[in-house]
């Protein structure tokens, strides 16, 4: 269009003085004109094409750029990381016969972050209070105000390798299913330190985990090695079930010292506080998942022997779970009863709560929770326990604990 408005132009002005010198203008000048016109038209038609190159170009780029911030937002680092944690507080009053009267108030405070570092691959760190104790995160508040400690509680890995089998390492989540969610062998705060891997086909599961316990430089490391197999099935209006055996094998117990050794520990320990007996834990446990007026109801038993002592081997648990926290004015109520002797299973790794922690304690618990919100409940807790029957100083151990949890 521009070149074409320029000849107009050009025909406009040299129009009149053609007519008026046509006679005495030569042959020769004529010729001198029409190639300047000539000229002009090449250049202008240059400019247009280069003006045409420069808009697809700019064109091109701006799209470019437009595909590159959406892609590039696709991947952001923000958009693959998950931050999550939790906090309780909580008031206990415990009564245990062999002491004086304790009332005291505890925190426990956890922060994780997740992030996926490719489409089947996710690392996890978790922050949480409370000291080196391997199965709680409680951490008391006493000593004038004093700051709290805060410590690594997980730092692991997780491969999804396909769909039916997975592989963990690190400070992990316990790879292996707990029935009930109870904690007869694995306190709920136990996240071990190894490598495992899952596997689920159909129906069918196995969980097996090689745990680091104990390196030591002078000696053969404390090891454990776990497998576990399940069956998963449907009954029934919607009622399922779960059922299996799971085998933990100790390395390197029998003689060593134990961990984290306390006065409640349970274990049976020579003069120099190391374990009598090695620890080979069989568990054969099961879960039974319905729904009675329209709330769910779970049931659960749990049953563990160690196959390396002759006596106070045994541990047993049972209970049920009614309701469930799914939001404002939700409940549920459980009860459970647990015995578990000296040595039936690792006492620094079962729940730190019932009898005072660790084994040799047997009785009941009874809890009950409420929800404010989504992610606000309130919780009470009695157990009424007795404790230390295989050192033939059996006594009674009760314990009430009244929480108050937010999650985020």
């Amino acid at each position: 269009m521009t070149k074409w408005l320029f000849i107009l132009a050009c025909g406009a002005t040299f129009a009149a003085p053609a007519q008026v010198t046509a006679q005495s203008a030569t042959n020769e000048e004529i010729a001198i004109i029409r190639a300047e016109i000539g000229e002009l038209m090449r250049r202008l038609d240059r400019l247009e094409q280069a003006s045409a190159t420069a808009s697809v170009s700019v064109q091109a780029r701006a799209v470019e750029a437009e595909q590159f911030i959406v892609i590039d937002a696709g991947r952001s680092n923000t958009s693959r990381v998950e931050i999550s944690g939790d906090l309780r507080f909580r008031h206990e009053v415990i009564d245990d016969a062999a002491f004086a009267d304790r009332q005291r108030q505890r925190i426990r405070a956890r922060v994780g972050i997740d992030a996926e570092i490719a489409e089947n691959v996710n690392v996890g760190l978790r922050l949480a209070t409370g000291g080196d104790n391997p199965a709680s995160r409680n951490q008391t508040l006493d000593g004038g105000f004093s700051t709290k400690s805060l410590g690594f509680e997980r730092a692991f890995f997780e491969w999804q390798i396909n769909d039916s089998l997975d592989i963990s390492g690190g400070k992990m989540p316990n790879p292996f299913f707990r029935s009930g969610g109870h904690h007869l062998i694995w306190d709920n705060d136990v996240n071990p330190e190894g490598l495992a891997l899952g596997y689920s086909r159909g129906s069918w599961f196995t969980n097996v985990a090689a745990l680091w316990v104990d390196e030591r430089s002078s000696g053969d490391d404390g090891m454990m090695f776990g497998g576990q197999a399940g069956y998963t099935g449907t009954l029934g209006q919607g009622a399922h079930f779960t059922a299996g055996v799971s085998y933990y094998d100790y390395r390197n117990t029998q003689g060593h010292e134990a961990i984290f050794l306390n006065v409640n520990s349970g274990n049976r320990l020579d003069a120099n506080g190391n374990y009598l007996n090695d620890f080979n834990e069989l568990e054969l446990f099961g879960q039974l998942d319905l729904t009675v007026s329209d709330r769910p109801l779970r049931l659960f038993i749990d049953y563990v022997d160690n196959t390396e002592a002759d006596d106070a081997d045994t541990g047993l648990a049972f209970g049920a779970v009614y309701g469930g926290l799914d939001g404002q004015g939700t409940w549920e109520f459980g009860y459970a009863y647990q015995d578990l002797e000296a040595d039936a299973v690792i006492a620094a790794f079962t729940d730190t709560d019932f009898s005072g922690g660790g084994t040799d304690g047997k009785g009941h618990v009874f809890d009950i929770a409420y929800g404010f919100a989504d992610h606000w409940s309130l919780a009470f807790k009695y157990s009424i326990n007795e404790r230390g029957g295989d050192e033939r100083n059996e006594r009674d151990y009760n314990r009430l604990q009244a929480d108050i949890n937010f999650r985020y």
